[in-house]
């Protein structure tokens, strides 16, 4: 039997290595919002902003609430 370099095997390595790496460094998934007390619903932008234009963002029968980071928003409805 003729004996061979085994190249394969080193870069099979390097490789599964690279993906680990790459892999560990991405950011944990994103977990929901919670709302911020209870009773909240969750609502669409769309109806954020549209309380904020008639300004119904506190009315006497709830009020909208944002929470998160900017391009994070969550939008919430409590009564």
């Amino acid at each position: 039997m003729k004996r061979t370099k085994r190249t394969g095997h080193k870069t099979a390595t390097a490789c599964a290595a690279a993906i680990g790496l790459m892999v560990m460094a991405l950011p944990p998934p994103a977990r929901a919002q919670q709302p911020p007390q209870r009773g909240c619903l969750a609502v669409a932008k769309s109806e954020y902003d549209s309380a904020k234009q008639k300004n119904l963002l506190r009315s006497r029968f709830g009020n909208y609430v944002r929470t998160g980071r900017p391009f994070r928003r969550a939008y919430w409805y409590c009564a």
